[in-house]
């Protein structure tokens, strides 16, 4: 093989699903339209959507941009279900973002996100004036969220065991009375 002395291409890295969720969920909080360029769909993002969808956000695909109609943290007042799938990172951000709705949410995936630990966040959320609990007792899905908005307080988390749990709390506090992390 000869090597390559020049070489001009245009190459379009596919989005992150990382990123995507979080902006997904970032963008439902904001005021007015997000359009989200190259954003990754995904088995796990659309998961994000769907459920964000049930919260009363506008969303929808035009071309390759998502656009995302935000809430200004205000979501749909009534009692939903959503379904992530195995989906962890959509359990993660839409238990944290239920906890702004008044009403009761029930989060659930399939069998395998069922053995899945849920209760550093369910115990931050409690300490925050949010009822989060774990249906089957165990600190794994299913998870109900009861809530009248989210009243703040100090929260300790720990860091080492999912970064997704101290994520969605740093993206709803805006939204909180008060909070320290």
């Amino acid at each position: 093989m000869r090597p390559l002395h020049r070489c001009d291409a245009v190459v379009t890295i596919p989005g992150s699903k990382s990123y995507t969720h979080r902006a997904l969920v970032i963008s439902a909080l904001a005021d007015g339209e997000s359009v989200l360029a190259n954003a990754l769909k995904s088995e796990d993002t659309e998961y994000t959507i769907e459920g964000l969808k049930k919260f009363g956000v506008n969303i929808f695909w035009k071309e390759n941009e998502l656009h995302v109609q935000g809430k200004g943290g205000t979501f749909r007042s009534d009692d939903t279900e959503v379904f992530v799938g195995n989906s962890g990172t959509s359990m993660r951000f839409l238990t944290a973002l239920a906890s702004l709705r008044n009403g009761r949410t029930l989060l659930d995936g399939n069998e395998r996100m069922r053995q899945r630990p849920m209760i550093d966040l369910l115990e931050a959320l409690e300490a925050l004036g949010v009822k989060a609990y774990s249906r089957n007792g165990d600190g794994c899905p299913p998870v109900a969220v009861v809530s009248r908005g989210l009243s703040g307080g100090v929260v300790n988390i720990r860091g080492d065991r999912s970064s997704q749990f101290l994520s969605s709390l740093l993206m709803v506090a805006p939204y909180a009375d008060g909070i320290c992390i």
